[in-house]
């Protein structure tokens, strides 16, 4: 399996965003979030047992499938047939989207455990148990691993630092890293106030765009930190998003959730915010409160759902409200909502003027994107949570519980 250059792809997801995907950089490929890429062919439909659940984001480079489980597993699959090619063990959970480039899969790994260190909350076992680790991409060899005392759920973005290829991230020590990609070696680590959880990194133009913050953790609230990638200095900080809740970037905008628990168990009278902040200062743009509604921890407990950017359209889940919307992205209007059986606790792909994207009731959506008009609705024997579809050609690749799922558009 052979790999572009990480600049060279960098510059291809720019130039060519429906390219088949030569490297898969960061969470659903894009800063966009829109991971749809052409193919050829007829779909493909098939359903394999993962073997444990799936809560991290697919992978999809060179007719292969990368995915992790609870199990403690990374997985290698034929997106033709998905036939398992080989399985390799982890550390330790993992929920990232696993990081494909030259020739090597990076995920990381942890727990959500609550550890007091040096007078802070960490997320995490302490112990330095939570890694980045590195595998060979045609054999599961393991390469290396990068140890941390937080857990490193959130997906790290990749980069380019001096010419060379190096993953970005935040996690669950109140710190940012950068780490060479061929070696694991550290680049540099920056303090930030607060944990990241799942917050996902999104990187564009040298910049990369992290979510921190949480009331276990000295009681800081929620940012977004832009840091600039070649030495880890903290572009801007602005207060709000989620650190559950990966950024979305396009058209000069950052795009963050949050969700506020107005009320106790069972999380009535709850609403999500969605802001829109400039990427270049981290002003706020507009915001939109959500109806009120309830949260719920059917596959997971995550409050804040990260959106997907499209041709001046934010598309976004309101898990609170179980709604799903299109927001003028520059001014917040709402262009439509609709109802949803279930929460949509994932983001969506658009291709062809319609949009998919599945809810914790099983049911997988096909709806239009301009008039939010729901074109089809296809029930699942599981519920569908944090992990998002991909579309390749005519097929879309989707996480359902312990199984990974391929299917015709």
């Amino acid at each position: 399996m052979r790999y572009l250059p990480v600049l060279a792809v960098l510059a291809l997801l720019s130039a060519a965003p429906s390219a088949p995907a030569k490297t898969w950089p960061m969470y659903q490929s894009r800063p966009d979030h829109n991971a749809v890429f052409s193919g050829s062919g007829a779909a493909r439909s098939w359903t394999t047992a993962a073997g444990g659940k799936i809560n991290g984001g697919l992978a999809l480079v060179g007719g292969t499938i990368y995915a992790e489980t609870f199990r403690h597993e990374l997985l290698a699959l034929d997106a033709s047939s998905g036939t398992v090619r080989w399985r390799a063990p982890l550390t330790n959970v993992a929920m990232t989207t696993p990081i494909v480039a030259d020739g090597l899969v990076v995920v990381g790994t942890g727990t959500a455990h609550v550890k007091p260190v040096r007078g802070k909350l960490i997320w995490g076992r302490a112990k330095g148990e939570d890694a980045i680790e590195a595998f060979d991409a045609s054999s599961g060899r393991p390469v290396w691993r990068y140890r941390t005392i937080g857990e490193d759920m959130p997906t790290p973005a990749l980069v380019s630092i001096a010419g060379n290829a190096a993953i970005v991230f935040a996690n669950g020590d109140d710190h940012v890293y950068a780490l060479d990609l061929r070696s694991g070696k550290l680049l540099w680590k920056k303090p930030i106030q607060g944990v990241s959880t799942m917050a996902s990194a999104a990187a564009k133009d040298g910049i990369v765009y992290v979510v921190a913050g949480l009331a276990a953790s000295s009681h800081i609230p929620p940012h977004v930190y832009a840091v600039r990638a070649a030495d880890g200095k903290v572009v801007w900080q602005a207060p709000y998003g989620n650190a559950d809740c990966s950024p979305t970037v396009g058209d000069g905008l950052v795009f963050v959730e949050d969700g506020n628990l107005t009320g106790g168990p069972p999380r009535r009278n709850a609403i999500n915010d969605l802001y829109a902040l400039s990427a270049q200062s981290g002003s706020l743009v507009w915001k939109y409160t959500s109806p009120p509604g309830s949260f719920e921890r059917l596959g997971s407990s995550e409050q804040a759902i990260a959106g997907l950017y499209h041709d001046g359209v934010l598309y976004q889940s309101l898990e609170a409200a179980r709604r799903f919307a299109a927001f003028q992205a520059r001014t917040g209007r709402v262009l439509w909502s609709i109802p949803t059986k279930g929460q949509v606790k994932m983001s969506a792909v658009l291709h062809d003027g319609r949009l998919y994207f599945g809810d914790t009731s099983g049911t997988f959506y096909t709806v239009d994107a301009k008039s939010g008009h729901i074109v089809s609705e296809r029930r699942f024997l599981n519920i569908f949570t944090v992990s998002p579809p991909i579309l390749a050609g005519k097929t879309v690749y989707v996480a359902d519980k312990d199984d990974i799922v391929a299917f015709g558009v």
